[in-house]
């Protein structure tokens, strides 16, 4: 796969044997430019990109007490903690209902690599 800089932060990645791969790196070479960052990113969330200012009104990312940047991926490999997560976003909100549209077919099953 090939990644680089903010996408690579953003966990966009472009597969070996993408069909397009020309096309895929020129959108994610787009995508991490500082114009895009600043103009389209940055006016409605924090940017991935040092040098591009958080939107108006709020700090930076970093300066927030309540986040960590390797939180979630800490989460996220705790299925146990991932499960208690849904059970409250449940009970909050209501069974997702309907199709995944990352896999409409469903052929991943819901848990997808606990085969």
């Amino acid at each position: 796969m090939h990644t680089s800089g903010a996408c690579q932060r953003l966990g966009l990645r472009i597969f070996k044997n993408a069909p397009h791969k020309a096309g895929a790196k020129l959108f994610l070479s787009w995508l991490d430019s500082q114009a895009v960052q600043k103009n389209a990113i940055a006016t409605w969330t924090w940017s991935v990109r040092k040098d591009v200012a958080p939107p108006t009104g709020l700090k930076p990312l970093a300066s927030y007490k309540n986040t960590d940047p390797d939180a979630f991926a800490k989460l996220m490999s705790n299925r146990a903690a991932v499960e208690r997560f849904r059970s409250q976003v449940e009970l909050c909100f209501g069974q997702v209902k309907g199709a995944d549209p990352g896999d409409p077919d469903g052929t991943l099953g819901r848990t997808p690599g606990a085969f």
